[in-house]
């Protein structure tokens, strides 16, 4: 006997209910927004207010990781005329559309209603998750969320069109889209479909970026293949343990609920037929993605762990409802095997619910609001960077950090940096690639075939991050970095 739908009055309510969640987790995290953050949020003010692409406008760049993030939130920044009160907007309709996804799950799958509300607690408690806010790792987990949907009810084109957006969210979220089409059978069968629908979203974003903004992918894409952190080189592969002795409460929260997912995953798989193509969206696609990155050798931003972790945490929620009454080939699985499920399915629910307090209650712990996210790798807060840039004038060269000088400079001063100026990132890339075989030069100059740089002048000063503190500086300091202070010094 399936289990009962959910009750028509969840299709409106859940959203609702996730929406105002994650405007409180909002209210909480919007003064400490990462670096990374306000680079975001400095392409999409240009975009919105300017109608240019870059981090500043007059200086055209092309580093931004997530064009499709930038234009959602310079979508709503036309309206609110605010890119960080737009990153809360955003992220409280992708909560909602989250939560609708997954409740039109369930009613398809025959899973209990209360499965709808798992996902959203979870990924809005999550201290990982919610130190990338204004990044686009919520709209990642979201659409990752909307493919497992449309494999699991068949829905050829809205896959290929959710594959596509995908894409032009992170570049190497195409080894989830190909795994969709090619491990689900519903999928599969139709990948005609689904590779028209893709065709269509993505190609025109990535026409305009190769012939106007002078690259078929971002910039950054290639900047950080085979990039790697410090002395002992370390790679996204072993990445987590650095994470793990600077902020090791928040990052043990984070990972336990993508423990739970993979537990969930490999029971719903044992005991339950229907829905597997969940399974292999968000619990294969998790590990792939993880693994491309493993491949490229990039280095550990935490916020490259996001959609995997993000996609087992939806996984480990659909799953404590899947197993609830397992199903195999339309008939009823053996008692103990059902007693088994049941139990599995309580016992990972409990622990959910326990997650979600704990992360919860870390996270208030933290701060409220926060100063700083309980994971970040930057060298000064969002109001100390805000500080610093009160009193710069003109272009000034950056010290390693661009996002929050940038946005808070406004159209007073302008940073100089690989991330906004092109020059000096083409300058990277290309010692890169002097290293590099035969065919990557190739399609080295291929993406670049329609490049036509600006001029480039470099700032006449520049800013230094010093040990201690120096009276003509700005004092700064994060538990990554230690104390510091950002002096303003001549270019030399």
């Amino acid at each position: 006997m399936p289990a009962p739908p959910a009750p028509r009055w969840s299709a409106a309510v859940l959203p609702a209910a996730a929406a105002l969640l994650a405007a409180a987790a909002f209210a909480l995290v919007r003064g400490a927004l990462i670096d990374d953050a306000y680079i975001t949020l400095a392409y999409v003010r240009t975009l919105a207010l300017h109608g240019e692409w870059g981090v500043s406008p007059g200086l055209p760049a092309n580093t931004a990781t997530s064009p499709l993030n930038v234009l959602l939130l310079a979508a709503v920044t036309l309206v609110v005329r605010d890119a960080v009160l737009a990153a809360g907007i955003v992220l409280a309709g992708l909560m909602a559309l989250l939560t609708h996804w997954t409740a039109t799950t369930a009613r398809s799958l025959g899973l209990p209603g209360w499965t709808a509300a798992l996902p959203a607690p979870l990924l809005l408690a999550n201290p990982l998750l919610l130190s990338t806010v204004g990044l686009e790792t919520y709209l990642a987990v979201t659409l990752l969320a909307g493919l497992a949907h449309a494999a699991v009810t068949g829905r050829a084109r809205t896959a290929g069109v959710l594959c596509a957006l995908l894409v032009l969210t992170r570049p190497d979220l195409v080894v989830v889209a190909v795994l969709a089409a090619v491990g689900v059978p519903a999928l599969r069968r139709r990948w005609r479909a689904v590779g028209a629908a893709a065709f269509l979203v993505a190609a025109p974003w990535y026409l305009f970026s190769w012939v106007v903004l002078g690259s078929f992918v971002p910039d950054t894409l290639l900047w950080k293949v085979g990039d790697s952190w410090g002395r002992d080189h370390v790679t996204f592969a072993n990445g987590l343990t650095v994470y793990a002795r600077v902020f090791p409460v928040a990052t043990v929260l984070a990972l336990l609920p993508a423990v739970a997912g993979v537990v969930g995953g490999l029971a719903w798989v044992a005991v339950r037929r229907r829905g597997r193509a969940a399974v292999t969206v968000l619990g294969l696609g998790a590990a792939v993605h993880a693994a491309a990155f493993v491949v490229i050798g990039t280095a550990p931003y935490h916020w490259y762990y996001g959609p995997a972790a993000g996609a087992l945490t939806v996984l480990a929620a659909w799953s404590a409802g899947a197993l609830v009454r397992p199903v195999r080939r339309g008939v009823p699985v053996p008692r103990a095997v059902a007693t088994l499920s049941v139990a599995t399915s309580t016992l990972l629910t409990a622990v959910l619910a326990v997650l979600a307090v704990s992360s919860t209650a870390s996270d208030v712990g933290h701060g409220v609001p926060w100063r700083l996210a309980p994971i970040s790798t930057n060298h000064a807060t969002a109001a100390e960077y805000a500080r610093v840039a009160a009193g710069l004038h003109g272009t000034v060269v950056s010290a390693g950090e661009l996002g929050a000088l940038a946005y808070f400079c406004d159209e007073r001063c302008t940073i100089d940096d690989p991330l906004s100026e092109r020059a000096p990132m083409l300058t990277r890339i290309a010692a890169r690639r002097a290293g590099a075989g035969p065919v990557a030069s190739v399609l080295y100059d291929v993406n670049y075939l329609f490049l036509r740089p600006a001029p480039y002048e470099r700032g006449t000063t520049r800013l230094v991050h010093r040990r201690g503190h120096h009276p003509d500086g700005v004092d700064v300091g994060t538990p990554w970095a230690g104390a510091g202070n950002l002096v303003v010094v001549p270019v030399g």
